[in-house]
């Protein structure tokens, strides 16, 4: 009997602690939210992953905002460098996260940074920008994973943060046309593949490539939850990739390419810093092969540009009347769902030659990106 108990608190203590969470800027309804504490509202399973739809975004927790108990934990600037910190015991193999901004309440997502592949290999902070045309005042900052190893969950924390007026230079990619949240694993027709860090179709200009696990895009076809996961493109136009409908359709099995690799530098921080790892997409070798999230140097390639009429990409969108040709952020290859890349699933099957180039990801090597992992400790 006794054993049984103690065998009940073991496996209660390993859920109670697994997974990953949020835990910098604290989260509605976090123990480290200093207005949780104050009204009690806690969750004490925060690492826990949303049990359905229901709980989608945020966990559910939007309605905080009409009270003190959701105020801003933290302010950033337009133009700034922040980081987010993970804390947790389980990494579940890694993954795919997105770092989105709401200026609505919720009703809508924003996606500032994507980290595909070896999200989160331990806890720690992650490092991204917040854009310099970011709408100003209280917004939603969410947080949101989908594992390697595991069940095939979805986990997603989200904080109330105040964004004041700054500086820095004009992005790319306007803040009202950058991608929407990529939803599955949540009875919305599509599931994460077990073993594989989640190929997100859609991952915006500015991402971090890491780990060493196969990538694939996940299986069947997303349809929106709860209003969000449907938008292909911002407010500020359309392509003609948005004729299929709210839907965000899938390719099975699209690998990314096992060229990148991970190295490792130790520095010494302050004790200001927190702890961790801030992951960081570095280039090696100039080549049109570079990430979505680097430049690329111009290159003497054919692009397969010559379709008349077409100007090259300003929002990393292809078809209609944009080409990834003739433009070095986004990357040189159309994929089937009318988005710049660079990887497998741009390069490879479905990708549309008369918007670009096919075919580069699978013919060279040179170039890759690699994901710097940068432990810190404090002093």
């Amino acid at each position: 009997m006794a054993f049984r108990f103690f065998l009940t608190i073991v496996l209660f203590s390993i859920t109670a602690l697994g997974h990953m969470e949020m835990t910098f800027p604290p989260p509605f309804r976090s123990s480290d939210n200093p207005f949780a504490k104050a009204a009690q509202k806690i969750d004490y399973s925060m690492t826990s992953p949303l049990s359905g739809p229901a709980q989608f975004p945020c966990k559910g927790y939007l309605t905080d905002l009409t009270s003190a108990v959701g105020a801003p934990v933290v302010t950033w600037t337009q133009g700034s460098s922040v980081n987010f910190t993970l804390g947790g015991s389980a990494v579940h193999g890694g993954g795919s996260c997105q770092a989105a901004i709401s200026n609505d309440a919720g009703k809508s997502f924003f996606v500032i940074h994507t980290y595909q592949g070896g999200c989160p290999l331990a806890p720690g902070s992650f490092q991204l920008d917040i854009p310099s045309d970011t709408p100003t005042g209280n917004v939603v900052f969410a947080w949101l994973w989908y594992n390697n190893i595991g069940n095939r969950e979805i986990y997603m924390n989200c904080a109330s943060v105040t964004i004041a007026s700054g500086s820095g230079t004009a992005p790319k990619t306007a803040f009202s046309a950058r991608p929407d949240l990529f939803v599955a694993n949540l009875a919305n027709g599509c599931t994460t593949v077990e073993t594989t860090d989640v190929l997100i179709p859609n991952p915006g200009p500015d991402v971090t490539t890491g780990g060493t696990a196969k990538s694939q895009a996940a299986s069947g076809t997303c349809s929106p939850v709860n209003g969000i996961g449907g938008r292909t493109s911002g407010s500020t136009g359309s392509t003609g990739s948005e004729a299929s409908g709210n839907s965000s359709s899938v390719a099975p099995a699209a690998s990314r390419s096992t060229s990148s690799v991970v190295s490792i530098q130790i520095i010494p921080t302050s004790s200001a810093s927190p702890s961790g790892f801030i992951t960081s997409a570095t280039a090696v070798a100039p080549s049109s092969q570079l990430s979505s999230a680097t430049s690329i140097a111009p290159s003497s390639q054919s692009t397969g540009s010559s379709t008349s009429g077409l100007t090259p990409t300003i929002d990393g969108q292809c078809s209609g009347s944009q080409t990834c040709a003739g433009q070095s952020i986004y990357g040189q290859c159309c994929s089937q769902w009318g988005f710049c890349g660079v990887t497998d699933a741009h390069c490879g099957t479905g990708c549309m030659a008369a918007f670009g180039v096919c075919g580069i990801n699978g013919t060279s090597s040179t170039g890759a990106v690699r994901a710097r992992y940068v432990r810190r400790f404090r002093n």
